[in-house]
């Protein structure tokens, strides 16, 4: 009877570890894109779409991301404002910098000192029209585009591109844009 325990014990943390590792390999093959232009990447960036958190609860449209030049190489500035619930404007700011010096989309988001949040561009139009971005644990994710609308082909192929990354396009909440 001590060894079944111990031997259902042994299993389950075997089950345990193994499942922890597949996790673990699924978490990094969620790449950044590997030739990231910051400076391409600065100007107004429209929210399509997002998975809902908590930095945004309150944001019901026009959401609106302005990415500006940090004071260092690769680093970017992003303004981000909206339309609450209530109606009124919403704004913050934050700056972002590279989490290696690769030159790819990985970034660090400062939250509370010392603590950063990671973000990646993890597609990104060849015009760098549009954008998929967020978290690499999958927690997170936004497509963002230059215009306010994307067209439903495009918005179809980031989609397919966020679902086989490991993320799920039917989570996204779809953000209303009424600015022109």
């Amino acid at each position: 009877m001590r060894e079944q325990r111990r031997a259902s014990g042994m299993a389950m943390g075997l089950l345990c570890f193994v499942l922890a590792g597949a996790n673990t390999l699924r978490a990094q093959d969620v790449t950044a894109v590997q030739q990231f232009d910051a400076t391409r990447y600065t100007g107004t960036w429209y929210e399509i779409a997002h998975y809902p958190n908590k930095h945004e609860k309150n944001c019901t449209r026009d959401v609106v991301h302005v990415v500006a030049a940090g004071d260092k190489p690769h680093s970017v500035q992003f303004v981000n404002a909206c339309m609450t619930k209530r109606g009124y404007a919403d704004a913050s700011n934050v700056n972002a910098r590279p989490q290696n010096k690769s030159g790819d989309g990985q970034l660090k988001i400062p939250t509370f000192w010392p603590f950063t949040r990671k973000y990646g561009i993890f597609a990104i139009g060849p015009e760098y029209d549009w954008s998929l971005t967020g978290n690499p644990n999958r927690k997170e994710l936004w497509i963002f585009s230059r215009k306010t609308t994307l067209d439903p082909e495009t918005l179809k192929t980031i989609e397919a591109k966020a679902d086989a990354m490991g993320f799920s396009s039917a989570k996204l909440a779809m953000i209303q844009q009424t600015q022109r």
